[in-house]
């Protein structure tokens, strides 16, 4: 029989053969190399609870793993493509509790992976984490650069005390703050490399006052849309300013103090009615695919709450597009109404979101539909704003 280390070499060379053959550690490229010697020197393993909550990235259902009840289960979905849920409602409910959220989590290895790559992490540099988690991408970096050049902030204390936990079985030691992310680590600043683990809608302007010139910030950007978040690099300039690129998809459990309301109000009036022949699909359908940035960068405000079919009366069910504002009381709903060619409109509070939502889109169109590759989001110390890349002499517009 093998033992605990004999199975997870096993299941680690395993990782890293998908990870590479998936292009994201590729075999031909050194710093993926060594990135995959970082998987075989820090133990996923050693950063998972006994019991925890699989969410696999593929058709596999979410499912509860546990290590004494069914432990060949527990080192598959350790040592997949799989998101592991270590903490929910804040620590305040069990783990297989799905009616509350996850707030902590490890991070599947893929899209792990792609943010370390875009840290492009080199032997001198002194890097700071937001979001320590379980302690292992703080550990994957301490071994790449040294634990001595890493300091890694985790605003819960007892996620934090079990990822010191972790880390030592691991035989890391990173600097290990509680604190709030969004405030950095100013004491042991100036860094070249800022990892966030969180998803992030406003970038904090103290990781840019804490970076050096030349130093990068990779974080998951979380359109303020709210249905699919960006990877986002930032390269810092020397007048104090950030300007980053996104390189794809993300979705990560939101920063704490970025988190959107659980329940909203009540609409604040009855709204005014009106009718439009843009079927609200399109544009929900196109978040993805470029349409999310242009959102961000016209119509900031707007929120999606939720879209998809409702039953509006006994039986008749409509597909709806529920909108809100971040900042103030507007409010919106487009209801495409089966069988005809309208969609019904119904909008109140100061600002009218759908008329916002169909000018964003619009302009994305007559723009022809640019993709995630041509946005580009500048942070200054008072705004931040995601405009589009028209050429190299472009500027972003307020």
């Amino acid at each position: 029989m093998k033992t605990a280390a004999g199975r997870a070499l096993d299941r680690i060379e395993r990782l890293a053969h998908y990870l590479a053959n998936a292009g994201v550690l590729p075999y031909d490229d050194p710093d993926s190399a060594c990135w995959r010697e970082a998987l075989r020197n820090v133990p996923r393993h050693l950063f998972v609870p006994g019991r925890a909550w699989a969410q696999p990235m593929d058709d596999t259902a979410e499912h509860l793993i546990d290590l004494d009840a069914d432990p060949g289960a527990w080192w598959e979905a350790v040592y997949s493509n799989s998101a592991i849920i270590t903490q929910r409602g804040d620590g305040s409910t069990d783990v297989a509790d799905v009616r509350a959220p996850a707030t902590s989590s490890l991070s599947c290895p893929h899209i792990a992976a792609e943010f370390l790559r875009l840290l492009e992490v080199a032997d001198h540099h002194r890097v700071l984490e937001i979001g320590t988690g379980t302690g292992w991408t703080a550990a994957m970096i301490g071994f790449r650069i040294g634990d001595d050049q890493v300091v890694t902030v985790e605003v819960d204390p007892g996620v934090a005390a079990a990822a010191a936990t972790n880390l030592t079985a691991a035989g890391r030691s990173p600097l290990t703050l509680v604190g709030d992310g969004a405030l950095g680590a100013a004491d042991h600043a100036p860094y070249d490399r800022v990892h966030v683990t969180c998803g992030v809608r406003d970038i904090p302007y103290t990781w840019v006052e804490q970076s050096r010139p030349g130093g990068v910030i990779v974080a998951p950007y979380m359109t303020p849309h709210g249905q699919w978040g960006e990877q986002l690099r930032l390269d810092v300039l020397d007048d104090g300013t950030a300007v980053g690129v996104f390189r794809g998809g993300a979705a990560f459990m939101m920063m704490r103090s970025q988190r959107r309301p659980t329940k909203w109000p009540a609409y604040p009036d009855e709204g005014a009615a009106s009718t439009t022949l843009l079927d609200p699909r399109e544009p929900y359908q196109a978040l993805q695919h470029g349409f999310g940035l242009a959102l961000a960068a016209h119509a900031p405000r707007v929120t999606i709450t939720s879209a998809g079919w409702e039953e509006h009366d006994p039986g008749e069910w409509m597909w709806t597009m529920r909108l809100r504002d971040l900042n103030d009381n507007g409010w919106a709903l487009a209801t495409a109404c089966p069988g005809q060619a309208r969609t019904d409109i119904v909008q109140g509070g100061t600002h009218r979101l759908w008329d916002d939502l169909q000018d964003a889109y619009m302009r994305w169109l007559r723009d022809g539909r640019p993709d995630r590759d041509r946005y580009r989001l500048t942070v200054t110390a008072d705004s931040q704003s995601v405009w589009l890349d028209q050429g190299i002499s472009s500027r972003p517009t307020t």
